[in-house]
């Protein structure tokens, strides 16, 4: 068999062979280029990310959502528990079992790794010409798509959004909370927040700080329970069309670990001293969120009315 056959017979030509040897490549590049930086290995690096995504969860579930082996994955939390970056916590409803949990410092490691991740999957995407950007995003979320419903029922169908009332507070609250985000100045904008029910449960809730023409954007948060499932994407898409009949011409944001879900979205990195001194003044800007949240903006187009 000559040189030329064998190179034409490795080389993908298949929609099914693309997504493999691009997740091969993507895998080895990301291994290579975004280590976790103070030397740990890859097994810890996917617990502390998988942590930052969801905490409260076992040591069995880790083992079902990343794939690896459990004595892996074991060798990995106790490394992390004894160099003070994950916690274990005995269940509430039930004390045999143990859930983990990420430390205030394990917090800051997991977050600057995924900024590094996010920052290597950005590096990436400048290689390819601006102009195919969008072609790119929608291939990639269509294939997103595909993953995330992978034996998954679609929920999130039946999600009925509504303006959040006084009454909401403490779930709302909860909600934050949980998922490690800012309660500070939340409760003095509730009147501009959106919260989704299921079934007459209240499973995600966000809302908005405006002033004028400009707008932050705070708090987007869904149950542990749905995330993945469409959720916070319908409540997105509320919260800007609400901007846009206010008359707000540009949106920010400060994240920790979503820099790369709310790209997605249209939303941009920005320099800080280019924001607005009204937005600057909010709560979280203040200090609610870390010096080290990424703040970025979205651009709309003026309402007409």
């Amino acid at each position: 068999m000559s040189l030329t056959t064998i190179v034409i017979l490795t080389m993908p030509d298949t929609a099914a062979q693309l997504v493999r040897e691009l997740v091969r490549f993507y895998v080895r590049s990301q291994r290579e280029q975004a280590r976790c930086g103070d030397g740990g290995s890859t097994v810890r690096c996917h617990v502390l990310t998988e942590l930052l995504r969801e905490e409260g969860i076992t040591q069995q579930a880790l083992v079902q959502r990343l794939g690896l082996d459990k004595g892996w994955i074991s060798r990995a939390v106790d490394t992390l528990v004894a160099d003070g970056t994950v916690s274990k916590q005995a269940s509430a409803q039930d004390r045999r079992s143990v859930k983990l949990a990420l430390t205030p410092a394990g917090r800051l490691r997991a977050s600057a790794l995924e900024q590094d991740l996010d920052g290597h999957a950005a590096q990436l995407l400048a290689r390819i010409p601006p102009a195919r950007h969008g072609q790119v995003q929608e291939s990639l979320q269509l294939l997103l798509d595909a993953l995330s419903g992978e034996g998954k029922p679609r929920l999130c169908g039946s999600l009925e959004l509504r303006r959040a009332a006084s009454a909401d507070w403490p779930a709302i609250a909860r909600l934050l909370t949980d998922a490690g985000l800012p309660r500070d100045g939340a409760r003095d904008h509730l009147d501009q927040f959106i919260v989704g029910e299921i079934d007459g449960e209240l499973i995600c809730a966000g809302g908005l700080e405006v002033d004028g023409t400009e707008a932050l954007l705070r708090s987007v948060v869904v149950t542990t329970a749905m995330r993945g499932k469409g959720c916070a994407r319908k409540l997105l898409d509320q919260l800007i069309q609400d901007c846009t009949s206010l008359g707000v011409t540009r949106l920010y944001l400060l994240t920790t670990a979503a820099q790369t879900y709310f790209s997605r979205s249209g939303f941009a990195v920005v320099d800080r001293a280019a924001i607005p001194e009204p937005v600057l003044r909010s709560r979280e800007f203040q200090g609610a969120c870390p010096a080290s949240a990424t703040a970025m903006a979205l651009d709309l187009q003026p309402h007409s009315r």
